[in-house]
């Protein structure tokens, strides 16, 4: 008996191992031409209708590959030029999906296919991916997970849907917000879609222990608020499977529980999946998704309990590590936020060394990319970048991309120097970004590198230099009510911006960097209650991997109300922050959490290749350190503005959380507030790094308060939304991770 069962053991692992145990549906492939998408833009998503619902369902197309070069490299002697498989700007060969039923989907707008493959008929709805926050955007084939059954597949119909039904069932059309400039009455009377993105305490980069063929499961419970009509469970590249012979897929059951918060009655369990399993790659590119419908209970608030196990009768040694984004997209009122985001490597110039220019011929530049913050709201973004060349052979036109996704084309335009610049204009490609946003919130903000190019010999002869790199747009703190009562608890309002600096210096002579110096800076205001006119400011300092930090960081902060300016003065004073200090842990907490990388594992699968860094670089409570250092100086100026000065020795710690104390402006009587950062420099070895203008605003909107449950959530400061057992009210790292 021992000995069957030790084969019956053994063969199930060999079939694993092989991915021999049946993976659900295949993928069905159709010409591109023949179903009338050759040509298109790639910012393509679907649904397709099975199960007696629908759901989004994941496109792939044909990719194309480009050669790329980091910015950190790009002054080498001995460049690394990397492949990389991205998005076409227009789609050609094979479109990809795993089929339907052949009924079309309940869009607003798209194209229904059905097809037939090995006498069935399937169904996919394609719509512009920038139409629903729920359909994921295409990817490049290369994405495809392993030991996939791909089949070919006919057009036998093809009808255009417009207006027809409505937006789909549980999927809300989304509202956008035109971001022209921020103003005081957008951020009160702000309507529109914000994208939620958490994790819960099991879902984060969690190890589930195999032992044979029992079952072992984690769980979680959440709350998503009224008008939300559907949630993704998204896994990142950080979920695998380290069992004994190998697997090609993660083999779980998942099963949803959804309660009605007000009367606690359950509405619905369910299982999700294929026979009531899940096959998780192993490992995802990028992500595996699976979305569950919520339509039927959208007016309500609602309660999530979730399981996730790896099922009994399989037979698995080993474990799983498990680690998923909750993502949605939720209906706001009231109030938003502005960010400012800044890549690394404005004011660069890329110029090889003589006689090496060639080896660039034809690549892209790789610059790191951005992390938006959770909660974004769709349609803010505004897209700053301005790149520069007095190359008379500079390329009419080239191609922007994040990550595999393709952004738009720029033409060139000639400036009074008589040199070439590639501009992209804050209204440009709003839909791109949108989209990119979206995507990079899949993973909790991860993001791959931004490429520009492609750029020819003489480009990189003559010099190539970034002027500017810049998203800007609008995100909530927390996806729930202004009226939440965490409002009288924490920080009320809200003001962020993030930039970075680096330089890297070389020796031509021995053809290896001798020194680089690279340092990310986060900014971030926060009030209270009726203290909104004296913010808190509290300043982050990151150095890049492998580099030395930037010596000195300074700014000037302006205040405005009603346009005119506001005198400000010191309120309560600056320190460095010291693990055992005696600064305010609950703003440090606060703070720390919200700029921290949400899940390091996924940082590290998805950035490995072509930058060191390409998103946040992972800071938590734990690795700060006694900043010895690191010093901060406050000067108020002539003008009414307080100027800021960080100074940091080459032995500073790595990461590093200044309290730049409270400011008060001499205000007469209680009236919106506006601030500005201007004039950052940043100071890397002998070259300065000039940032700026921006705006933060702080709402002088009275807090009000709710006794509704799912106004106790701090979601976007913890960075994981979860009920919890100790106290409900207060979110801390301490009782959420």
């Amino acid at each position: 008996m021992v000995r069957v069962l030790i084969a019956v053991i053994a063969l199930l692992t060999v079939l694993l191992a092989a991915g021999q145990i049946p993976p659900g549906k295949p993928l069905i492939c159709l010409n591109a031409s023949e179903a009338g998408l050759e040509g298109s833009p790639p910012m393509l998503a679907g649904f397709v209708v099975g199960r007696g619902g629908q759901e989004p369902v994941q496109l792939y197309v044909n990719g194309t590959v480009i050669n790329v070069v980091g910015i950190w490299d790009a002054n080498s002697t001995k460049p690394q030029i990397q492949n990389i498989t991205v998005l076409p700007p227009a789609i050609k060969g094979l479109i990809c999906f795993q089929p339907g039923d052949p009924v079309p989907a309940r869009v607003a707008r798209g194209l229904y296919l059905e097809v037939e493959s090995r006498g069935r008929r399937y169904g996919v709805t394609i719509i512009n991916a920038t139409d629903d926050p729920a359909a994921p955007p295409a990817l490049p084939l290369e994405y495809l997970p392993r030991d996939i059954e791909v089949i070919r597949g006919r057009v036998v119909a093809r009808r255009e849907i417009r207006e027809v039904g409505g937006p789909p069932a549980g999927m809300s059309r989304v509202e956008a917000v035109q971001m022209i400039q921020p103003s005081q009455s957008l951020f009160r009377d702000f309507s529109g879609s914000i994208v939620a993105s958490f994790k819960l305490n099991y879902t984060d980069n969690h190890v589930l222990n195999l032992y044979g063929s029992g079952e072992a499961c984690v769980r979680g419970r959440f709350i998503l608020p009224n008008g939300t009509g559907w949630f993704t469970l998204a896994f990142t590249p950080a979920t695998r499977a380290d069992v004994y012979g190998g697997a090609y897929y993660l083999y779980l059951t998942i099963r949803a529980s959804i309660y009605d918060v007000d009367t606690g009655r359950l509405l619905a369990s369910m299982t999700l999946g294929d026979n009531g399993i899940v096959q998780i790659p192993n490992q995802p590119r990028p992500w595996f998704l699976i979305t569950v419908d919520l339509s039927q209970w959208t007016t309500l608030t609602k309660r999530i309990e979730l399981t996730i196990c790896k099922p009994s009768g399989i037979y698995v040694y080993g474990r799983y590590i498990i680690d998923a984004v909750v993502y949605a997209a939720v209906p706001a009122r009231s109030y938003a936020e502005p960010f400012a985001l800044e890549s690394p490597g404005r004011g660069t110039l890329v110029k090889p060394p003589t006689g090496t220019s060639q080896l660039y011929n034809g690549t892209y530049l790789a610059i790191p990319g951005f992390t938006p913050p959770p909660g974004y709201a769709l349609g803010s973004a505004r897209a700053s970048v301005v790149i520069r060349t007095c190359s008379p052979s500079a390329p009419s036109s080239v191609s922007i991309y994040w990550g595999p996704l393709y952004i738009g084309a720029v033409s060139r335009i000639q400036g009074v120097d008589g040199c070439y610049y590639y501009v992209v204009t804050p209204a440009d490609f709003r839909g791109g970004f949108d989209v990119a946003i979206r995507s990079s919130l899949y993973l909790g903000g991860a993001l791959h590198a931004v490429y520009i190019g492609p750029f020819n010999n003489d480009v990189y002869n003559t010099g190539l230099r970034i002027d500017q790199l810049r998203v800007e747009g609008l995100y909530r703190p927390e996806m729930n009510a202004r009226s939440s009562i965490v409002f009288s608890r924490a920080a009320a309002y809200w003001g962020y911006i993030t930039l970075s600096s680096f330089i890297t210096v070389y020796t031509y002579q021995r053809d290896v960097p001798i020194i680089a110096y690279g340092s990310k800076v986060d900014i971030k205001f926060s009030a209270t209650g009726a203290s909104y006119t004296t913010p808190d400011l509290i300043i982050a300092v990151q150095k890049y991997d492998g580099m030395l930090h930037c010596g000195k960081i300074s700014f000037v902060v302006r205040a405005y109300s009603n346009g005119q300016p506001v005198t400000l003065k010191f309120g309560r004073a600056t320190g460095v922050y010291q693990q055992g200090g005696n600064l305010n842990p609950d703003w440090v907490d606060l703070f720390v959490d919200f700029i921290s990388n949400l899940l390091d594992e996924t940082k590290n699968a998805v950035s490995q290749s072509v930058l060191k860094v390409v998103s946040w670089v992972s800071f938590t409570i734990g690795v700060v350190q006694a900043a010895s250092f690191v010093s901060i100086d406050r000067l108020e100026t002539q003008d009414g503005g307080v100027l800021y000065t960080v100074s940091m020795g080459s032995l500073a710690p790595g990461a590093i959380v200044i309290e730049g104390g409270s400011l008060s402006p001499q205000l007469l009587t209680l009236r919106p507030i506006e601030f500005r950062i201007e004039r950052i420099q940043m100071s890397c070895a002998d070259s300065v790094y000039s940032f700026g203008d921006y705006w933060i605003y702080l709402d002088p909107m009275v807090s009000s308060h709710s006794s509704q449950n799912i106004h106790i959530f701090r979601t976007f400061t913890c960075g994981k939304q979860e009920i919890g057992e100790l106290s409900p009210l207060t979110c801390s790292p301490s009782i959420y991770g």
